[in-house]
């Protein structure tokens, strides 16, 4: 599924290779360490206390210097504030994301494309990342990465092997545009959903990659 980012809305990432990736404040407690911030430290502080992430409505209140500090706190140390268009070839996918922290994670591999961007899902089709394609569904393994479609990616997390259905697999992600028991970070198999059959490892509708 793809999700599009406006301007307006930002994204956290342990990887400061990303653009416009930008680190946290060590201090922030006075409007004094608000003028030395820079305009995009202003637009995440502001996005997470609730302002336009232009800061344009902030005013030099006790109200909303409190409001700006309680976001500080909320913008953990280890991770690097991201604002990123939802147009043209800058069109991002929060499944990309995801698939690229963890790769990010795992081996501090950059998964990035020219653009400084996580490589998208038709990217990773097209065989433009460092990612090497499966020659077959039965050599897919847990960790694999699966790109569903031409517009949405995930990581393997187990291979289920059904008696009387085909065999599928388990795989979490984000951007499926749903909350809750299904929806971003949480694992889906093939299993509770027999009937679409996205899982099943031979779905030619799935391609496998891996690292």
């Amino acid at each position: 599924m793809e999700f599009s980012y406006e301007l307006s809305e930002l994204v956290f990432s342990p990887n400061p290779g990303l653009l416009s990736a930008t680190r946290r404040p060590s201090i922030f407690s006075s409007w004094s360490h608000w003028d030395r911030l820079s305009s995009k430290q202003k637009s995440t502080l502001a996005s997470l206390a609730g302002f336009h992430y232009t800061a344009s409505n902030v005013k030099r209140t006790n109200t909303h210097l409190k409001l700006l500090k309680h976001a500080h706190g909320l913008w953990e140390w280890d991770l690097y504030s991201v604002f990123w268009s939802g147009n043209g070839y800058d069109k991002t996918y929060l499944c990309n994301v995801f698939v690229g922290d963890a790769i990010y994670l795992y081996n501090q591999q950059n998964f990035i494309a020219g653009n400084g961007h996580y490589y998208d899902p038709r990217q990773i089709l097209n065989g433009r990342s460092f990612l090497k394609k499966r020659a077959s569904y039965t050599d897919v393994q847990i960790g694999d990465i699966v790109v569903i479609g031409t517009g949405h990616v995930e990581i393997i997390t187990r291979i289920e092997k059904n008696l009387v259905f085909d065999d599928g697999f388990c795989s979490i992600g984000a951007g499926r545009g749903e909350r809750g028991e299904d929806g971003d970070g949480k694992v889906r198999c093939d299993s509770s959903n027999y009937f679409k059959e996205t899982r099943e490892l031979k779905n030619p509708n799935n391609t496998y990659f891996y690292l």
